[in-house]
């Protein structure tokens, strides 16, 4: 173990040394953020209640449950929100941090982070053309400790500006640029996301992956697609990985 620390420590001095442009420096600082930031995730996992202290102190604070979302919940969770909540304007506000550890988690899967919703993920330092730093992401399945996510990102495609381009230089119609979007089948347009800055996105499926939930920023916003979007999306993967 010492052997292994001290090896650790010296390459990390000789790579602080080798930083020297602008761009050097930007990835430097990305790089010991993620080690920071990972070793604190490993130190966090040795603490079963890590993830329901986080959730009560953040997470359901932060999100209000509209009477809409409420009269669509099953009997168990109504009375776990009428509980721990209290109405005001049309919402249900959380308001006690003393909530069991059992309700936080069901609340957790079944309204928090749920089969539609977006949160805020980090990916971790990216290597290459991986996808790494703190985006949202679609959840696609919920596994209790960990989710399976779609990553979005507000860069356009690269393919998705050529035919752009192509259309602006007049060698495709508006109709013909719209329908080779379409034909992109890794690639899925997310127009607006509801809680968040109005905005497009756009998702990659071949960026989809299972993450631990300490990933997780507790404290961020948790919006919603579409249904829409999740009938393209499962049209995209089955197209892409099935065809």
């Amino acid at each position: 173990m010492k052997e292994a620390y001290i090896k650790c420590l010296k390459k990390l001095r000789e790579f602080r040394k080798s930083l020297n442009t602008e761009n050097d420096l930007k990835r430097g600082k990305l790089y010991f953020t993620w080690i920071r930031d990972k070793t604190k995730k490993i130190e966090n996992e040795k603490d079963i209640d890590y993830i329901y202290k986080n959730i009560v102190q953040y997470t359901l604070k932060n999100y209000k449950i509209d009477k809409y979302n409420y009269e669509r919940l099953n009997k168990q969770l109504k009375n776990i929100v009428k509980n721990n909540y209290a109405l005001k304007k049309n919402n249900y506000i959380f308001n006690n941090t003393n909530i069991s550890k059992e309700d936080t988690m069901l609340l957790t899967k079944k309204v928090l982070l749920k089969r539609g919703n977006v949160v805020w993920i980090d990916f971790g330092f990216n290597i290459g053309n991986e996808f790494g730093g703190m985006h949202p992401a679609i959840i696609l399945k919920n596994f209790d400790n960990e989710i399976f996510v779609l990553p979005i990102s507000s860069k356009k495609p690269k393919e998705f500006k050529k035919l752009e381009q192509d259309y602006l230089n007049k060698k495709i119609t508006l109709e013909e640029c719209v329908r080779k979007k379409g034909q992109i089948t890794e690639i899925v347009q997310i127009d607006n996301i509801y809680r968040f800055k109005n905005m497009i996105r756009w998702a990659n499926i071949t960026r989809m992956k299972k993450v631990s939930i300490l990933r997780l920023n507790f404290n961020g916003t948790i919006g919603k697609v579409d249904g829409k979007y999740l009938s393209t999306i499962n049209e995209k993967i089955r197209t892409e990985f099935f065809e």
